[in-house]
């Protein structure tokens, strides 16, 4: 009798400005509250035949009720744990959950608009890795995006017209623009959109904050564990790139038009197999297998007019002279980040597998530093690291947390770092460092670690969303429970507020500080949330600092 009168019951309709849809009310039996499921909405045209590698086009209009009631495919990719072929080209698409819609009360709703992470190459915001429940029981309106992923959104040929890069970011711009236009009509306030992601979701935020195609698309920001400073998240390389993939794939000469004309030809599969596998040079495959392991990320655009530009300048440059979003903004790091690598590590052959790891510390030595690869600057450099975080030990077991922050510092870190630097001396961000271990560790308790202390990559999301690889709440201790309703509060207060920690919220026993030019500090959110002076990791970190400073002088040194 239940599912009759379920099926029975009346969809919930909205009218976008591109024709109406109906969704479908959710009982959340983690959160124990109802809210109205939007899923699979169409926010641009579908990028295929020749529309491939073009900026995204507007959704064509339709009349008759669309069905919303369940995802679309994700961009095509490979899939970041079942490492199988997954996806279509057709698939930009959104979800919208929101708790209210408007004749149920008014169109207030702050927005939550979460880009996800997988390195510019995996990913989605399907609910098994971002389920809303926790969200919308906030009064917080999410919606979630796909965007094209790996060559299909980030080929960059370095000149103007298709494959000028960064089609991706023009992806998440057009969803942004739809939400501007429609997210009223579900309850949300247009005015009151943040926009948050973690990894290339928060690197993708980051970049928003400096583009003029982003200005007035929302109006406070988050990034977990990913800025544009971070090695992996942006690149000067992808004409080389480019080129690389096509000779792979049979292409001969050396027109870009040709090639990105050649691209187009070859089947959606076969060309997401070979951009993962024949994309770096020599070289880059030899040096850059840790920090920059994706081959197609945001770029500088050379345009001529005729497209509209995502991004024309490094992003260094735009941070160093203050062009960028200064409203709120609340960013931080995982205090393990690199464990993820201990699924590499840790295999059958672990001892071979330490030994591997161990001979390529040298060639982590940054390229920014300008050094000549092979080079005695570059070999003392080397040893200067090794020094730093080894104690010029060889990599065991024992000291794999020493190779781990060096990694995760190397990756995000560093990045992280140096970009607060330029936003303090602008604004006063909320920096968080994330260092809780419990049972919703997402990334920590699937990899099984259990003789490595900390936050592992992407532990913070279990904390903050449903997903499919965690157990229900029912099978989680009460303290960890306590932690996510803590995490979770703060974030939507920052949607709601931009201020993690209002006064008006008795609920948490912390008032988290921004921090400025004049003081460095920093969220600990770990056993104990306090807040810290100082720079994270700020004894590493000021290696580094020395290091940049001293490259020139090491040069004449030698």
């Amino acid at each position: 009798m239940d599912y009759f009168r379920e099926i029975m019951k009346p969809r919930p309709q909205v009218k976008t400005d591109s024709g109406p849809i109906c969704g479908h009310e959710v009982k959340s039996p983690e959160s124990n509250i109802k809210y109205f499921s939007f899923q699979g909405i169409p926010y641009a045209r579908p990028p295929i035949g020749e529309l491939r590698f073009k900026p995204p086009e507007p959704v064509e209009s339709w009349t008759e009720v669309k069905d919303c009631c369940q995802e679309r495919d994700v961009c095509i990719q490979h899939h970041m744990y079942l490492r199988n072929l997954q996806g279509s080209e057709d698939c930009l698409y959104l979800n919208v959950y929101t708790p209210q819609l408007p004749f149920w009360g008014s169109s207030n709703l702050p927005v939550m608009v979460r880009l996800h992470g997988g390195g510019f190459t995996t990913g989605s915001g399907n609910t098994d890795m971002t389920g809303p429940d926790f969200i919308v029981k906030e009064r917080v309106l999410l919606v979630t995006i796909n965007y094209r992923l790996s060559v299909f959104g980030f080929l960059c040929v370095d000149e103007p017209g298709d494959g000028q890069g960064n089609m991706g970011l023009k992806d998440q711009v057009a969803a942004l623009r739809w939400i501007q236009r429609n997210i009223s009509n579900f309850g949300g306030d247009p005015k009151k959109v943040t926009i948050s992601g973690e990894s290339a979701g928060g690197a993708s935020v980051h970049l928003h904050m400096m583009s003029p195609m982003s200005k007035g698309l929302f109006s406070s920001a988050i990034c977990e564990s990913g800025v544009a400073l971070n090695p992996w998240a942006f690149t000067n390389q992808g004409r080389e790139r480019a080129f690389h993939l096509g000779e792979s794939l049979g292409f001969k000469g050396n027109n870009a038009k040709d090639l990105v004309k050649y691209l187009k030809t070859i089947p959606a599969d076969r060309l997401t197999e070979a951009a993962a596998k024949n994309s770096f040079s020599k070289e880059e495959k030899e040096y850059s297998c840790v920090v920059k392991p994706f081959p197609f990320v945001p770029s500088v655009e050379i345009t001529d007019g005729s497209v509209e530009p995502f991004l024309c300048e490094n992003p260094v440059k735009i941070l160093q002279e203050g062009r960028f979003f200064r409203g709120p903004f609340l960013a931080g790091v995982n205090n393990r980040e690199a464990i993820l690598l201990l699924a590499a590590i840790m295999g059958k052959e672990r001892n071979e597998m330490l030994k591997k790891f161990d001979s390529r510390i040298p060639k982590l030595v940054p390229a920014d530093l300008s050094l000549a690869r092979g080079s005695p600057e570059e070999s003392k450099v080397a040893e200067l690291i090794r020094w730093q975080y080894m104690k010029n030990k060889p990599l065991t077991e024992e000291n794999l947390v020493d190779y781990f922050n060096l990694t995760g510092d190397l990756m995000f870190v560093h990045g992280f770092y140096c970009a607060m630097k330029y936003h303090c001396k602008f604004s006063a961000p909320y920096l968080y460092e994330f260092s809780y271990e419990g049972a919703l560790n997402v990334f920590r308790n699937v990899l099984a670690v259990d003789h490595v202390r900390g936050a592992c990559h992407a532990d913070e999301l279990g904390y903050l969303f449903k997903m499919d690889l965690l157990p229900s709440s029912d099978n989680v201790p009460i303290k960890d429970l306590k932690m996510r309703e803590k995490f979770v509060k703060m974030w939507t207060n920052f949607v709601k507020f931009g201020h993690p920690t209002p006064r008006t919220d008795s609920s948490l026993d912390v008032a988290w500080l921004p921090a400025s030019q004049r003081q460095a500090t920093y969220l600990e959110i770990g056993p104990t949330i306090q807040n810290i002076k100082g720079a994270i990791a700020e004894r590493r970190m000021l290696f580094w600092d020395n290091m940049y400073a001293g490259k020139e002088k090491l040069r004449n040194n030698l």
